[in-house]
């Protein structure tokens, strides 16, 4: 079983990187892919989207996958991490690629904010 701590150094380099942007929680696991693609394939091992459960990204907040497991990693080093800021995007009436949040509430959406 995956751990939160297996993936912090990586997730944190990624939203440093962002240099204050938000990411979604799937386009953060997109930048793991990129950047360690053996860790991405532990995690989508560990979190497939099996048949009867929608891709990756879709439906956020409903089914464990990839992206719902770094977001609920990055709640987890928020709590030891001032600068990770967790906001909430409203989805409505937009759509995009691959990502249908489960929730009507919204998006975790996540950066970097170095604190003052």
């Amino acid at each position: 079983m995956m751990h939160f701590k297996e993936i912090e150094t990586i997730v944190i380099e990624i939203l440093q990187e962002a240099e204050g942007r938000f990411l979604l929680p799937y386009q953060v696991f997109e930048k793991i892919r990129v950047k360690d693609p053996a860790l991405a394939q532990r995690i989508e091992n560990e979190y497939p989207s099996a048949p009867g459960k929608p891709s990756m990204g879709a439906g956020a907040g409903i089914y464990y996958s990839p992206a719902s497991f770094v977001a609920h990693a990055l709640d987890s080093f928020k709590e030891n991490q001032p600068e990770i800021t967790k906001e909430w995007f409203e989805p409505s009436d937009i759509s995009i690629k691959e990502v249908q949040p489960g929730s009507k509430g919204g998006v975790s959406i996540w950066a970097w904010k170095e604190t003052a």
